[in-house]
């Protein structure tokens, strides 16, 4: 226990708790970092969610969203703070904007009533080494003519903080930097710090952080546990299989001696 009460005083933005509990309880702060990264005013936020989460279907893979909000000007935005590079990005963008859109458009619906749509990963790293930019920003174009858009309404952005471009303005760089754990007197960077310093000292986060830990303690247990399972259940298999085997190569073999004798009488 001591060791968690120390572990969560030393927690960064770059925390997926600690982001998550920021961007929903300080929504102009949310609302002025999405603007720093798309580089736009948006409109006022209308919801807020933290870790929201969406059901495709019963039997369907589901999605909790780190920060998810919408605008009054009926854009929806969903945030990622995505601390390690599991290579999967690219594809859990395009998942994450599928089940959004999916939510978003009720039955009996025309696809025309789709709201635009932003999936933005804020990475500590960078997606794309060879390149090295600091944002990345993907909509749909034709590989004929990229200046053709298709126009369907959906960007994925990847803001990554390892960037090696000259490729965003200072307030961005500074951001970046503050992922990296460099502050700086800039505004927005000593904004987040004051919130940071805020949820470290919020005995109520606190206690909520210690059951999300005790709850993927569990979750990890019981997926250990059935990994284990699989396995043992895989080695029987195997083993059945390896009998079986053994038992077909003997009748071979006896058959084959059988035949041996049959030819020598002939």
């Amino acid at each position: 226990m001591i060791k968690d009460l120390e572990e969560y005083e030393h927690l960064t933005i770059t925390n997926n708790f600690i982001f998550c509990k920021i961007m929903q309880y300080y929504p102009d702060l949310c609302k002025e970092l999405v603007e720093l990264i798309l580089n736009r005013k948006i409109g006022s936020i209308v919801k807020n969610d933290s870790e929201h989460t969406i059901e495709t279907s019963p039997d369907g893979k589901g999605v909790r969203l780190d920060v998810y909000f919408e605008d009054d000007l009926s854009c929806m935005y969903d945030i990622e703070m995505q601390v390690i590079d599991n290579k999967d990005l690219p594809r859990r963008s395009r998942f994450y904007q599928s089940i959004i859109d999916n939510r978003d458009l009720e039955k009996g619906y025309d696809y025309t009533q789709l709201r635009d749509s932003y999936v933005i990963f804020i990475c500590p790293f960078n997606i794309f080494d060879e390149y090295g930019y600091h944002i990345y920003t993907f909509q749909a174009r034709a590989k004929e003519n990229t200046n053709i858009i298709l126009e369907d309404g959906t960007s994925k952005i990847f803001v990554c903080a390892k960037g090696c471009s000259d490729d965003v303005p200072e307030n961005m760089k500074l951001f970046l930097d503050y992922l990296s754990g460099e502050l700086s007197d800039n505004n927005l960077v000593r904004k987040l710090d004051d919130a940071v310093k805020f949820a470290r000292k919020s005995k109520e986060w606190r206690a909520e952080y210690m059951l999300t830990q005790q709850d993927k303690l569990i979750m990890q247990h019981e997926y250990e546990a059935l990994l284990s399972e699989k396995d043992e259940a895989l080695a029987e298999k195997n083993e059945a299989l390896a009998e079986k085997d053994k038992a077909i190569a003997e009748k071979n073999a006896e058959i084959a001696r059988l035949k041996a004798l049959l030819d020598k009488k002939e």
